[in-house]
């Protein structure tokens, strides 16, 4: 499996197995009250760069909600056949407060600074599937390496971006090395 490989198969994953099972709200920079027309949308997870509105795959109607899965860098050990990357993951959601329609709650839209907390519960709600699931179609979760994550920030301050908000989350995955020619072959 090739670096290439690898980044899309857990971004082939995350859209497989995590996605569809989280529901955001699509964002609209031009209304974002009462005449918001409320939609909830599954976040897309796209390898390394975040594609253009013009260049969004069919099927994906924004680019917000998303997972962005990037390599930050990895190192091969040759000794022991195998490929160790640390990856990010980094999450937007859009929300800036409650509108009408959102779960019966409320006849009228009511601005909020709450929008954070969509961002930290689908990054909690990744990051468990993939601790159960230790394989990412094929590429292994290091659990021993665990996970960290964060919040974006700017010259050590909170990046204040309402009513988008976003967070990142780093771990290590490993693959095998798939050697067909070794320098040792004629020795044994």
């Amino acid at each position: 499996m090739t670096i290439v490989q690898c980044l899309e198969s857990i971004t082939d994953w995350l859209n497989q197995k995590v996605c569809p099972r989280v529901r955001l709200k699509r964002p609209c920079d031009y209304e974002q009250g009462t005449l918001y027309d409320f939609e909830e949308v599954s976040p897309t997870a796209f390898a390394m760069f975040l594609p253009g509105n013009d260049k969004l795959p069919e099927g994906v109607p924004s680019q917000c909600p998303y997972i962005l899965v990037q390599l930050v860098d990895g190192g091969q050990d040759l000794v022991r056949e195998n490929d160790r990357m640390n990856v990010q993951l980094s999450f937007m959601t859009w929300n800036p407060g409650v509108h009408p329609d959102e779960n019966g709650m409320t006849d009228e839209y009511r601005r909020t600074a709450d929008g954070w907390k969509d961002v930290w519960g689908f990054l909690e709600r990744t990051i468990t599937d993939i601790e159960n699931a230790e394989y990412l179609n094929g590429v292994r979760f290091v659990k021993e390496a665990g996970v960290k994550y964060g919040q974006f920030a700017k010259d050590g301050q909170i990046a204040d971006t309402y009513p988008y908000f976003y967070a990142w989350a780093t771990m290590t995955v490993e693959r095998g090395l798939n050697r067909t020619e070794s320098a040792y072959s004629q020795l044994l």
